[in-house]
């Protein structure tokens, strides 16, 4: 993409050019309902995340040989 094509995106971030003040008002809550669903999904992942990670088992693992061998030790 050369520096001076238009973002072929920018469609979706730029309000209609012929917005009323009431539609721009209502689209501007819709957003930032989005916004708010949006972020509380984030939130709930990153606790399931975290409560997940705190859930995990820790394994220790014995190997046992000959006391000269040096393999008698955990992990």
């Amino acid at each position: 993409m050369e520096a001076n094509e238009p973002d072929p995106f920018a469609i979706f971030h730029t309000p209609p050019p012929n917005e009323t003040a009431e539609e721009r008002a209502a689209r501007m809550e819709k957003e930032a309902e989005e916004k708010r669903v949006s972020d509380q999904i984030d939130e709930q992942l990153k606790e399931e995340h975290v409560a997940l990670m705190r859930k995990k088992r820790i394994v220790r693992v014995l190997i046992l040989g000959q006391s000269e061998s040096g393999e008698c030790s955990t992990f």
